[in-house]
């Protein structure tokens, strides 16, 4: 699982970064390298969080603390290096900064939940699992679509906007999956966790 587990978040991530960083940015080689240098890292820590996670506390416990944790790390990554904090345009209107901030906290919470999400093979989560799945397929390729086929003069927005229209959205599915989840606590499922 481990080797998938960092696949998919990372197919996440290079969807998302070809076009913030390659289509929109322009630079459609130089995004790749620094991809992999953030994300893969990222993916590493998380996974680790995840089973400490795991092992102590009841599931749908876990997978919501893991979810917001991984939103934060990478709100705290936007902020502190990439400088997409909200306090770094005071003149930007607040409405529009909370929308952002939101689909960043989203989209870092997406590249880590969404191979946990898609990975996870139990008869009660199948339901959620093709929805996620199909949402996500069509919301990248709307991204990718919208975005190619605007003008120069308004791809950014469009761009963004897909994004932003396609992330914050998946916090749907997260919240579906963690209800889904059992309330009680498995030792099963503990010793599972410490042998991964």
């Amino acid at each position: 699982m481990k080797p998938r587990f960092y696949a998919i978040g990372l197919a996440v991530a290079l969807l998302e970064e070809f076009i913030t960083q390659g289509v929109l940015k322009r630079s459609l080689v130089g995004w790749i390298i620094p991809t992999f240098i953030a994300f893969l890292p990222f993916l590493i820590v998380v996974r680790q969080i995840n089973k400490i996670l795991d092992r102590r506390m009841v599931e749908f416990k876990a997978v919501l603390a893991y979810y917001v944790i991984s939103g934060v790390i990478g709100l705290t990554i936007e902020w502190l290096i990439i400088g997409l904090s909200p306090w770094s345009n005071p003149a930007a209107n607040p409405l529009l900064i909370l929308i952002l901030q939101v689909g960043i906290f989203s989209f870092w919470s997406s590249v880590a939940l969404a191979p946990k999400l898609l990975l996870d093979r139990r008869a009660s989560i199948v339901r959620v699992r093709r929805w996620f799945k199909l949402f996500l397929t069509f919301g990248f390729v709307s991204i990718y679509v919208l975005t190619l086929l605007a003008s120069r003069e308004t791809r950014f927005i469009v761009g963004i906007g897909s994004l932003l229209a396609t992330f914050i959205p998946l916090n749907f599915f997260y919240f579906t999956y963690v209800r889904t989840l059992p309330k009680r606590y498995d030792t099963g499922r503990a010793l599972q966790a410490l042998s991964t």
